[in-house]
Formats: C-alpha cells, sequence, structure tokens
C-alpha cells in the first residue's frame, strides 16, 4: 500500500484457513514483512475470529474493556452517541505489561458511513531516520510504562471500573522496556516508547525526561511513515504490535462504530 508500511491479502476466506499451516506461515510473512495486512470482505464468528488470533500465539485479555460473551479474549471497542472514542491517540497496545502484544486482529463489525479511519505508523521508519549520535545515545536508555497513565475511572466504562483499576494497581505495576527495541525476527531495531503509556525515561531528569520522550512522540505521525486505512464492514486488519503505533481517528462521533480485537502476548522486549 506505501513503499513503507501495509499490504492487502486478496482471494482469502481466513474462515477456512484454520488448519493449513503453509497458509499461516505466508500470513506471518506478510505480517513481518509490510507490519499491517489487510483482509476484506471476511465472515468470521466470533469463536473463528477467536481461533484464527489462536493460530499465532496465546491471547491476552483485556483489564480494562468489555468482551464477547463467553470469550475474554476478544475485546470489544464499541461507541456510539452515548460514548465517545478514546483511542484518537497514538499508541502501541499493552506496553504496560512485561510482554506487550505481538500482534492484533481487528475485526470490524459495524462501521460509520463517513469516518472513522485508523492509521498505522512503522517504527522503523522513526528509528531509521535518527542520526548516529542519537540512535546511539537512545540505545542506552530505558522507559517506564503504565497503564495508569491511560487508563482512569473517565475512560474506563466498565460496572466494575473502579474494582477493576484498584486491582490493576496491585496487579499491573508499571514496567520498563528499552528505548529502543530490537524485533525478535527482523533483528531490525526501532523506537519503542509511546505517547499513551510511556511515562518517564530512567535516569533523566523529569525535565530532561519530558523534552527527550515529547521529541521523539513527535517523530511518530511523519505521513512518510504511515498508512490510513479506510475500513468497511467484515475487514480484518492484522498488525505487528512490536515495529508500528497505530491511531483509530475519532471523527465518526455520535454515529455508533463496533470492533472486536483478539490481542496475542509477545515476548520481553530486549
Amino acid at each position: 500500500l506505501t513503499t513503507v508500511i501495509g499490504a492487502i491479502i486478496h482471494n482469502i476466506d481466513l474462515s477456512k484457513v484454520l488448519d493449513k499451516p503453509n497458509i499461516i506461515q505466508q500470513i506471518e510473512h506478510a505480517l513481518i514483512k509490510h507490519q499491517v495486512i489487510f483482509f476484506r470482505n471476511q465472515h468470521l464468528t466470533p469463536k473463528q475470529h477467536r481461533d484464527f488470533a489462536r493460530l499465532f500465539g496465546d491471547l491476552h485479555s483485556h483489564p480494562f474493556y468489555s468482551h464477547v460473551q463467553d470469550m475474554p479474549e476478544l475485546m470489544v471497542l464499541e461507541y456510539d452517541s452515548d460514548r465517545k472514542p478514546n483511542n484518537d491517540h497514538w499508541h502501541t497496545d499493552i506496553t504496560f505489561t512485561e510482554k506487550p502484544a505481538l500482534g492484533c486482529i481487528l475485526y470490524a463489525r459495524e462501521i460509520p458511513s463517513v469516518g472513522g479511519d485508523t492509521l498505522w505508523s512503522s517504527m522503523y521508519s522513526a528509528y531509521d531516520a535518527l542520526s548516529l549520535p542519537m540512535k546511539n545515545f537512545l540505545s542506552t536508555l530505558s522507559a517506564e510504562h503504565s497503564y495508569a497513565k491511560n487508563f482512569n475511572l473517565t475512560n474506563v466504562h466498565l460496572p466494575d471500573a473502579k474494582e477493576k483499576l484498584d486491582k490493576a494497581t496491585q496487579e499491573l505495576p508499571p514496567v520498563i522496556h528499552p528505548v529502543i527495541r530490537t524485533h525478535p525476527i527482523t533483528k531490525r531495531k526501532l523506537l519503542f516508547v509511546n505517547i499513551t503509556f510511556t511515562t518517564r525515561i530512567i535516569g533523566l531528569s523529569e525535565v530532561e525526561s519530558d523534552m527527550l520522550l515529547n521529541y521523539l512522540f513527535s517523530l511518530v505521525n511523519k505521513p512518510e511513515y504511515t498508512i490510513r486505512w479506510h475500513w468497511k464492514e467484515n475487514d480484518i486488519a492484522f498488525w505487528d504490535n512490536r515495529s508500528t503505533q497505530h491511531y483509530a481517528i475519532g471523527d465518526y462521533w455520535p454515529n455508533r462504530r463496533r470492533m472486536e480485537r483478539a490481542t496475542i502476548i509477545g515476548d520481553r522486549p530486549i
């Protein structure tokens, strides 16, 4: 779709590839190469969606989103006139955990007639554009990531939100990840901080940390690094969460939009 990021895979029915390892390997190869891949006109039940995602690894159950009935691995991103979108910012999913996501598979169940696109940005490109002295400096640094920077009583829309947040305080302490991560498959280096969950750089003063993070956050949205996807119902996007950030545009509100997402657990960043 661009010279940097994104590809569409045509002529495939994901509901029929669950027992075909060679096809799964080809999909995985395309994911690694293009960072985000898209499939049009898919018709998967929630169970098929979950089972397809499981072929790539164990699945994460999100602590702060509702989920499909009896399937905690399928989180629901649903917004309408009663609830404004809250994913309209750049982020990498669940970096507040010790093992952030390998990837995510997002299914478009209900799409507004206008608006609601999603952007992805390549963190390989963000890293590659840095000067050598800056690369060397950043490679020595680590950063703290915390769910509490983004999730609070204002934007956790669950009946037991306070209990969920109190539990998270005990079970999800801040974690430390390298500022520059090496992808476990490609071995390429990439930028691994995001404005949604990264709170500070270890070892720097608050002023120094804020200045440096604000600079790094600003690198994400350069158009040359990004792809913008215009959703249709029954589209599926599968992205490499290790090497990308994404931004769900909230311009469709107060119209309704419903997505379902399976999140594949990754490994500890190095």
